[in-house]
């Protein structure tokens, strides 16, 4: 197979699909998904566009297998977050590709692995591989604001007889920061849920001149203080627990740990080297609170008698919503202020980090980049993984790149790019990864 060619025309492909404008808000996915579909047309590959309202189309395509075990998915999302171009270097829409990299807005998240599922995917019926489980192609639409025009309506709708056995997406990346010249692939078997609160507060108005003390916001903002104040007790669930379990193999750091294997061990150094400290690392240990949105007041000389305010709330699989909700009241110490839960986020359970599925996936890690190291992995936001999981479908996210940690602020921010020998190896690495989990 001509890995060569099929790399380069993947790059291509996926500088023009960064082209294609699909941020959702509005979405319009439907031109994204056309796209992808004229790239299967050209290998005279059928597919179906999946309509769930107007302009939010999703797309399935699916090779035969023997029907031996149940299909997997190569799942990805056609739509991104907004992207403004000041302080870009090139146009977060112009698919540039310059300085070894593709640029522009979903490089990463994630219509480049969209584009390496899809060559995959297409070389996979190219060579006529033989196949013990069907593998279906889905691109859908609206994943970044929850999935709710997208996977989740279209598993209970139309794709509803989808009984997928095991589906690969987004959620983990490899890390050359954690081990020092190796990739650390963490492998997303796990992922945290969102609850979204809005919190109301009601107060005096009056003329800005003549301040009472009593206004909305002079009530609310210390209310918020002392709520973001507090921190939530760590938790080192199973999943996190096999990460430091790996991890400990390369970090002297957490030589007692390694030696021990005792989570409370694993808890004294990661308090002790004040490690929680790190915001990738804090968020998998704990629930998470971010004041993300505050609303109050019409003009700069009127009290406001009334102040509105949205926390993103990010919860470890094991809360429970109802318990966190009453901590929040506590944490806020005003019987006064209303909070409401306007967004309870699916809650799924882990995905197992052990046994055949995840071997394979670590197996092949090793044939592709054979310097790697492989560990599972708790995935700080939300992906529709979680629609699969909560059905009892093992779900793993792994996008084959290589990034820093200083480039996973890319991700939703300024200068989003992927690199072009990523998109190459990565597309190899997935038909090997398939092929390793479908083949006959």
């Amino acid at each position: 197979m001509d890995w060569d060619a099929i790399g380069d025309a993947a790059v291509s492909a996926l500088a023009e699909y960064l082209r294609i404008d699909t941020t959702n808000p509005p979405g319009n996915e439907a031109r994204g998904a056309e796209f992808l579909g004229s790239l299967l047309r050209g290998e005279g590959i059928s597919f179906q566009l999946l309509e769930t309202a107007p302009g939010r189309s999703s797309l399935l395509a699916r090779l035969r297998g023997s029907g031996e075990e149940k299909p997997l998915v190569l799942l990805n999302h056609i739509d991104v977050v907004p992207a403004s171009p000041d302080n870009w270097s090139f146009h977060p829409f112009s698919g540039e590709i310059a300085d070894g990299f593709v640029w522009g807005r979903g490089a990463l998240d994630m219509k480049g692995m969209g584009i390496m599922e899809l060559y995959a995917f297409m070389a996979l019926a190219r060579e006529g591989v033989p196949l013990r489980r069907d593998v279906v192609f889905l691109a859908v639409a609206d994943e970044e604001a929850g999935g709710y025009f997208g996977v989740k309506a279209l598993l209970e709708g139309q794709l509803g007889g989808l009984d997928a056995g095991v589906v690969i997406n987004e959620g983990g990346y490899a890390t050359t920061d954690l081990v020092p010249g190796r990739p650390f692939f963490m492998i997303a078997s796990a992922e945290k849920y969102g609850y979204w609160l809005r919190l109301l507060r009601h107060g005096v108005g009056g003329h800005g001149s003549m301040p009472t003390g009593q206004g909305a916001l002079e009530r609310m903002v210390p209310a918020l203080a002392r709520l973001l104040e507090k921190r939530r007790p760590m938790h080192i669930n199973p999943t996190m627990l096999a990460f430091f379990s790996r991890l400990a193999e390369h970090w002297d750091i957490l030589a007692p740990f390694r030696e021990s294997g005792d989570p409370v061990a694993l808890m004294r150094i990661i308090e002790d080297n004040n490690l929680a400290a790190l915001p990738a690392l804090g968020a998998v240990l704990r629930d998470t609170v971010s004041l993300n949105m505050l609303n109050a007041g019409v003009k700069i000389n009127v009290i406001p008698d009334r102040a509105e305010a949205f926390l993103d709330c990010r919860l470890l699989p094991e809360t429970e919503g109802e318990e966190f909700l009453s901590y929040i009241k506590d944490a806020l110490a005003d019987p006064e202020m209303e909070v409401d839960v306007f967004m309870d986020m699916e809650r799924a359970p882990a995905s197992p980090h052990t046994g055949p599925l995840f071997d394979a996936i670590a197996e092949t890690v090793g044939r592709v980049y054979p310097e790697a190291v492989v560990s599972p992995f708790m995935l700080s936001g939300l992906s529709d993984s979680r629609f699969f999981r909560a059905r009892g479908v093992p779900c793993y996210g792994i996008i084959p790149a290589r990034l820093g940690l200083a480039d996973l602020a890319r991700i939703h921010g300024v200068d989003e790019r992927i690199a072009v020998q990523d998109i190459k190896e990565g597309t190899r690495f997935l038909f090997e990864l398939v092929v390793a989990i479908c083949g006959a």
